[in-house]
C-alpha cells in the first residue's frame, strides 16, 4: 500500500496473537482512506490475518470477537494494542 494513495502505513505481521499474524495500519494524517481500509479488511479476512487500525486517536480491531475483546481491554488499561 502506498501511503500517498491510501493515507496509511501498513506494518505487516507487527506482532502475533495466539499464533496468528496481526497487521497494524497507522494513518498518515487522521484517518486512512475508506477504499484502502475496506481493501485491507477484505485481504485480512481472506488471508486469515488479524488487523488493528487507527482512526483519529481511536484503535479498532478486525478479526474474531475474542481478538477484538483482548485488544479493547489492552487499550482500556492504557497499554499499546501490540503489547504481549
Amino acid at each position: 500500500m502506498r501511503p500517498d494513495r491510501s493515507d496509511l502505513i501498513l506494518l505487516a505481521a507487527n506482532f502475533f496473537w495466539r499464533g496468528l499474524p496481526v497487521d497494524v495500519a497507522v494513518p498518515v494524517g487522521t484517518r486512512p482512506k475508506k477504499k484502502a481500509l475496506d481493501w485491507l479488511k477484505t485481504f485480512s479476512f481472506e488471508k486469515k490475518r488479524l488487523l488493528i487500525y487507527q482512526i483519529d486517536q481511536d484503535w479498532f480491531a478486525f478479526g474474531p470477537a475474542a481478538f477484538q475483546s483482548d485488544i479493547s481491554e489492552r487499550i482500556g488499561r492504557g497499554e499499546k494494542p501490540w503489547t504481549d
